[in-house]
């Protein structure tokens, strides 16, 4: 029987607080690569299959 390794992606809810001069300057902050990712929640019903991705058959 073949195994595949299938991509998926997931959403995750959650809040961050950050301290900025503008409210548009925290925004600008948390969508940039120097802010961490916040812990978060699974959104229920969010699994996909990333089909920008192949999918690979590892045994045959």
């Amino acid at each position: 029987m073949p195994t595949y390794r299938i991509p998926l992606t997931w959403e995750v809810y959650g809040h961050i607080t950050v301290t900025a001069p503008t409210q548009e300057e925290a925004i600008e902050y948390t969508l940039g690569p120097d802010c961490p990712l916040p812990e978060g929640n699974y959104v229920d019903d969010s699994v996909r299959v990333d089909d920008l991705v192949n999918i690979a058959v590892l045994e045959e």
